[in-house]
């Protein structure tokens, strides 16, 4: 049995009547008396039992699994609603009209509610990989491709609206980049997995910032990086198995690593989902678990391997509110 509290002070009364009980009713079972105090226990403000770990998710969910090539939609009760086969879908996205935009190895995708194609853009590079996709509070779709190494804005006709290049350090075609983000301010977030950091670049393509070499923090194709509403940054390591938030002088405010779960097996740590109550929804590649929800103490609310799945490399709750179109589903 475990408490709350790892030391019990007794509040005013119980010792008492602990002691009224004994004194009165010498006859009492002990096992009876234990569950007597146990109930004053519990509903004793600040003194109620911790709540294990739920072995299954407690949100229904949209997920991609890279290495078995589908996009899932998942109920909170583990059941697989609709499979969408493709090839290396990575991130994935619901939108509020009940669409799902993903990326997947040469391009991108859009099928709606009743699991109909309503657009494909698809990357006319003899070598590319995609891996980022984002929706656009215009209505234009965020892609970054690997192959020639740029970020792209395309509409919903596929026509290529704007390009902003971005050159790396190392020539890793499938490494060279994971989730990118537009954000508010019309700036970029790009996660440049071959060169282990993450840029911001202004909208015209200069670089004012690189996160890298933080103390502590091993990165090793970091995989997911999004920008808070309290203006921190919140990213995966990928093998490096840690989620880390900075603020804006890259201080680390916030680290979960394979120490913080001793239980729990982290293997290659790819999506994040950063839902409004502060928890953190984080998926793997490999490892014990496909899914795993923390909170900001570092307690494991829940964990799930998803029976028929191999490798979920992006996640989106959806029982959250926000429209994930307008930068509100944080990600």
């Amino acid at each position: 049995m475990v408490f709350s509290n790892t030391e019990i002070t007794w509040p005013g009364g119980l010792l008492a009547l602990a002691e009224n009980i004994t004194r009165k009713d010498t006859l009492m079972k002990p096992h009876i008396l234990f569950l007597a105090l146990l109930s004053c226990l519990t509903i004793h403000s600040g003194y109620a039992l911790a709540e294990e770990p739920v072995d299954g998710p407690k949100y229904n969910f949209v997920c991609a699994d890279y290495a078995k090539g589908e996009v899932c939609l998942v109920t909170d009760k583990g059941e697989v609603k609709r499979v969408i086969k493709t090839r290396n879908p990575n991130d994935v996205w619901s939108l509020p009209n009940g669409e799902i935009l993903f990326a997947w190895r040469m391009g991108v995708s859009i099928y709606d509610k009743d699991g109909k194609q309503v657009f494909e853009w698809k990357s006319s590079e003899k070598r590319d990989e995609i891996h980022t996709c984002q929706a656009l509070p215009n209505g234009n779709i965020l892609i970054a491709q690997n192959g020639p190494a740029r970020l792209i804005e395309v509409t919903r006709k596929g026509k290529v609206v704007k390009e902003i290049k971005v050159k790396t350090k190392r020539n890793d075609l499938h490494m060279r980049f994971r989730m990118c983000r537009k954000l508010d301010n019309g700036n970029y977030l790009c996660m440049v997995s071959c060169d282990d950091e993450i840029r911001e670049l202004d909208p015209e393509g200069k670089t004012v910032r690189v996160i890298r070499d933080i103390p502590g923090v091993r990165m090793a194709k970091a995989h997911a990086v999004m920008r808070l509403p309290n203006g921190n940054t919140l990213f995966s390591t990928g093998a490096g198995a840690m989620a880390v938030e900075v603020d804006k002088d890259d201080k680390v405010v916030w680290k979960l690593e394979r120490k913080d779960l001793p239980g729990i097996k982290m293997g290659f740590m790819t999506g994040l989902n950063r839902l409004a109550n502060g928890n953190t929804i984080l998926s793997f590649y490999q490892g014990s678990h496909h899914l795993l929800e923390v909170t900001r103490e570092k307690k494991l609310v829940w964990k799930y391997r998803l029976p028929s799945q191999r490798t979920v490399v992006s996640v989106q709750v959806l029982d959250q509110e926000g429209d994930a179109t307008k930068g509100q589903v944080f990600k």
